[in-house]
């Protein structure tokens, strides 16, 4: 069954979507099940997101201020929720708490260290 046909089109340099739907689904519920499938069928794919941030960034982050909350699973890893406006809530599972705590903790005594370095007055 076809829900969704959907092309990648480029004009002036910039990508686009054109697609349609069969009218059994909502566009947006045929977009989310479409997601989900190209994120999984990306995760499998070379080369592979690399494990690590690159050291420099070349593009602003595509989301300011996500909203986000969080829980604990009963075995006691923590589940990190990043809400994005185009994908929805992306859900990170870390059983690591101990060292996402310590690392967090470092990165916001890293911001703070750096704030204070910026706001201190020049004589």
């Amino acid at each position: 069954m076809k829900l969704m046909a959907v092309e990648l089109i480029q004009e002036s340099g910039t990508d686009f979507a054109k697609w349609s739907t069969t009218g059994e689904i909502a566009p947006s519920e045929a977009f989310d099940r479409l997601i989900r499938v190209l994120a999984a069928t990306r995760q499998n794919m070379e080369p592979a997101f690399a494990q690590a941030l690159p050291v420099i960034i070349k593009d602003p982050p595509p989301v300011d201020g996500p909203a986000w909350q969080w829980s604990i699973e009963a075995d006691g890893s923590l589940v990190l929720n990043l809400r994005h406006p185009g994908l929805g809530w992306l859900g990170f599972r870390l059983a690591d708490v101990e060292g996402f705590h310590a690392n967090l903790g470092n990165v916001v005594d890293q911001r703070n260290a750096l704030r204070a370095e910026f706001e201190r007055p020049t004589h």
